[in-house]
């Protein structure tokens, strides 16, 4: 649902994560006893109008009225405003990519709050490291992928 990957790939290109970073960040969360959540993400390019909040002086376009239900019936957990792009340039540029978020509003109660900011960025941190030891591994078994029993 954002506008800058179309200018890379066709808009049916997906978006996705590599799955080693994704692996690694679930053992980071779960290592550092963070509460985390893994699914799926709505990228969109606005804050406000793109996941369907008002804007300046309430405006608010009526394209995205159902945009909250729609996406929950399809079970997607998250907006954010980066990552589709992130996962296909590293797609398209042979790298490895992943996501991590903290709360910056509870759609479903209408809360806003920073929640898990710190918490994000200690997981990615460590994540790092985690990637680094599959890395070697992988390099020591003469592997291209790393899985769990390597």
């Amino acid at each position: 649902m954002e506008a800058s990957s179309k200018y890379y790939v066709p808009e049916s290109y997906p978006a996705i994560a590599s799955y080693e970073v994704v692996l690694a960040l679930i053992e980071a969360c779960e290592t550092l006893g963070y509460r985390y959540h893994v699914g799926l993400t709505a990228t969109t390019s606005s804050f406000y109008l793109a996941q369907g909040r008002p804007g300046y002086n309430n405006y608010k376009n009526s394209n995205t009225d159902n945009i909250l239900p729609d996406l929950q019936k399809a079970r997607v957990l998250n907006f954010e405003m980066e990552a589709s792009h992130i996962f296909t340039l590293a797609q398209l540029y042979g790298l490895r990519a992943g996501a991590v978020c903290a709360v910056y509003a509870n759609r479903i109660s209408n809360e806003f709050a920073v929640k898990g900011e710190k918490e994000a960025i200690m997981a990615a941190n460590y994540a790092i490291k985690i990637l680094q030891e599959m890395d070697k591994e992988k390099e020591k078994k003469g592997k291209r992928y790393w899985f769990r029993r390597l």
